[in-house]
């Protein structure tokens, strides 16, 4: 069993990430999830990620705060509970949207299955 603990999770960046904090939480440096790994975003007020495109499917789950996704040419607004999947390759981004902190969880997935 491999556990990480919040206040124990390992901080990291990404370039074009503002204004927020980011834990690796399993998978990568942190457990040996393979084919996947899971971070926790942390976006303060007015914080965002520049519209980009990445090979890994994105996995987005709010857990407190609102913000506005863009994915390819779809824009919505997402509050707690709410969760949005990015294909490979599609262009995203998205940010803060009420001056106040947002929660998400990001789970990076190699492969998925195809609907």
């Amino acid at each position: 069993m491999f556990i990480t603990k919040s206040a124990e999770a390992k901080a990291y960046s990404a370039p074009g990430h503002h204004h927020m904090q980011m834990h690796r939480i399993q998978g990568q440096d942190v457990s040996p999830l393979n084919g996947v790994w899971s971070a926790r975003l942390s976006l303060e007020a007015g914080g965002y990620v520049e519209a980009k495109a990445s090979p890994a499917g994105k996995l987005y789950i709010v857990d407190s705060g609102v913000v506005e996704f863009t994915g390819g040419t779809t824009t919505v607004i997402i509050t707690k509970g709410d969760s949005v999947f990015i294909l490979p390759n599609e262009v995203r981004a998205f940010r803060e949207i009420n001056q106040s902190t947002a929660t998400l969880y990001l789970v990076m997935l190699e492969s998925y299955q195809h609907l």
